[in-house]
This record gives C-alpha cells, sequence and structure tokens, in this order.
C-alpha cells in the first residue's frame, strides 16, 4: 500500500448534487466521501453538480476524511469538463478522483496528462490521486496494466453490477455479492477478487471492494466484507449508512493484531540493533513478510487513533 496511514475502509458515495444527501454524509464515520458525477446524477443536472462539488470541496468541514470525486467514464462528452471545471477551481482540496469503468490504461496516462497541466497552471502543491473501477471483461482482463499505468494511481476498485452485466451473468440479487445466489455452487466472484486484488498490490495500491446491494441484510453484509478481506482488500463501497459500521469493523485491525504488530515490530529492532540476522518470536522464526505486514497493522492502528481523537 502506497500509504498504509491513509484510512479506506469506508467509502461512501453521495450523488454531488444532492445537498441533503451529502451532509447527511458528513456526519457519518465513513473515512471516505466520494462526490459523485456519474451514475447517480442525471444528464440534465451534471452541470450543476460540478458546481455543488466545487462548494463542497471548498467549503466543508471534512473532518480528515478523504475527499474524492468520481468523475463520468471516459467514453462520455462529460468526464473533460468534470476534470476541467472541478479542478481547476477545488483541485488543491481534492485527494483523490475516481474514474468509472476503465478499459485501457491510456486513460488513466490521458487524465494524468490532464491533471498535471491544470495543477502546473494552477499553482497546486500537491497532485490529485487517482482511483480507476475495475467494471468491465476488459478492464479486468488489463488491471495489471491499468495498476501501473500513473504514480497517481492509489487504488483499483472493484465495480460488481457492470462487471456482471459485461459477463452477461444470471443474477438474482439486487447488486451486491453473495446475494440470493444458491443456484450457484461457490462464489462467483472469487476469480475476479483475486485478480484484481493481485494487480493491486503487485504496484502497492489499496484494493476497494464493491458495494453490498442489499443493505436490509447486515449478516451477508459482513460476509461479503470478510470474503474480500480474507483476499487482501482494504475497504468497501457502501451505499447505505447503516452498512459503515460493520464495514469499518471488518477492515479494521484488531487491538490483538496491533499488540501482536508491536511485539513483531520491537522485537525486529532489537535483533537489527544486536546485529542478528534472523529473528523468532515465541518459538517462531519471523520473516520479511511478516514485518512488512506488522508495519501496516501499526500504521492503520495508530490511524485509527488519531481519526478517534478529532473532535
Amino acid at each position: 500500500m502506497k500509504n498504509p496511514t491513509c484510512l479506506r475502509r469506508s467509502i461512501i458515495s453521495v450523488p454531488a448534487n444532492r445537498e441533503k444527501m451529502v451532509s447527511k454524509a458528513f456526519k457519518l464515520d465513513a473515512d471516505v466521501i466520494m462526490l459523485d458525477l456519474e451514475d447517480s446524477v442525471p444528464v440534465s443536472e451534471k452541470e450543476e453538480a460540478r458546481k455543488r462539488a466545487i462548494s463542497t470541496f471548498r467549503e466543508q468541514d471534512w473532518r480528515g476524511k478523504l475527499r474524492s470525486v468520481r468523475i463520468n467514464a471516459m467514453d462520455t462528452p462529460f468526464a473533460y469538463r468534470d476534470i476541467i471545471d472541478v479542478v481547476e477551481e477545488a483541485g488543491e482540496y481534492i485527494d483523490t478522483m475516481v474514474v468509472p469503468k476503465v478499459d485501457d490504461p491510456a486513460e488513466i496516462k490521458a487524465i494524468d496528462y490532464l491533471l498535471s497541466q491544470i495543477e502546473l497552471r494552477m499553482g497546486f502543491k500537491r497532485p490529485i490521486g487517482l482511483e480507476p473501477s475495475i467494471e468491465t471483461a476488459s478492464g479486468m482482463l488489463r488491471a495489471g496494466e491499468i495498476a501501473f499505468s500513473s504514480p497517481r494511481v492509489e487504488t483499483l476498485v472493484f465495480g460488481v453490477a457492470d462487471y456482471s452485466a459485461s459477463l452477461t451473468m444470471l443474477s438474482k440479487g439486487v447488486g451486491g455479492h453473495g446475494e440470493d445466489e444458491d443456484f450457484y455452487p461457490g462464489h462467483r466472484f472469487h476469480f475476479p477478487l483475486s485478480r484484481m486484488a493481485v494487480a493491486a498490490k503487485a504496484a502497492g495500491l489499496s484494493a476497494i471492494d464493491a458495494p453490498y446491494g442489499d443493505y436490509k441484510d447486515p449478516e451477508g453484509l459482513r460476509r461479503s466484507c470478510l470474503m474480500s478481506a480474507a483476499l487482501g482488500y482494504d475497504g468497501k463501497w457502501v451505499i447505505h449508512p447503516d452498512q459503515v459500521a460493520i464495514v469499518n469493523e471488518v477492515y479494521s485491525p484488531s487491538e490483538e493484531d496491533f499488540q501482536r504488530s508491536a511485539r513483531i515490530l520491537e522485537a525486529y529492532e532489537q535483533a537489527r540493533a544486536a546485529g542478528l540476522g534472523s529473528l523468532a518470536l515465541d518459538g517462531k522464526m519471523v520473516d520479511a513478510a511478516s514485518i512488512r505486514l506488522a508495519r501496516v497493522i501499526h500504521a492503520q492502528w495508530e490511524a485509527m487513533k488519531s481519526r478517534s481523537a478529532r473532535p
């Protein structure tokens, strides 16, 4: 992960043009608020949504939450104006830009070049990160190339609904994985989840899971979170306020995890100071991978503490 101190356990998407929904999102404990300019905004309101997104970025107290915006897809007539209008007016307040339905790494390269020009012209000191969303068969096929397409890329995001549609998959649920799918002997999304996680982690990125569609099914949500967390995912989109607590819980290291990581790192520092080439703890050898994981867990725990300490 490029920055383990940046929490991305829960990402709530809100239509940028819906003022009440945006205001409500800031009262939630979600790590990321993503102002949506894409699917949730009618074509007739795209321009107004950009204006409202600019106002929210510039005027809202984000209180340590990651500030994100989802533009329209690059094969639409809206994406270039999303980038130019919003970034010129509010780029210094934006942390990441979600790019939907990415099929080709060239899309990310094009956005990278355009953002670089805007940032130079406007004098922004900090580059905006990119979050490609893998939502099609062709995008999944090229997930590795997309992950390495730009140093701006911070995460890969799995878009289950459009991915399912691109494969013409039979569906009896309402949009999330694991819903009413006893007709298939296994987990249909295990392969794409694994493939995308490998691409993300090979590039040092975070992997973000798709939302679970049935917000009235907390146990189904928990199972979905546990599945992707077990595959290396760092967080999940949420579509309803009631989903935030469960998502945060599952993707957070436990106190036991933190204590174990602290002991590993302490033992590692002692071994290094003593000039030892190997490290054992509780009668077991500790390898380099365990030390890297301990550092990530320790950083996430400290980030969680920092967030909870804010008023």
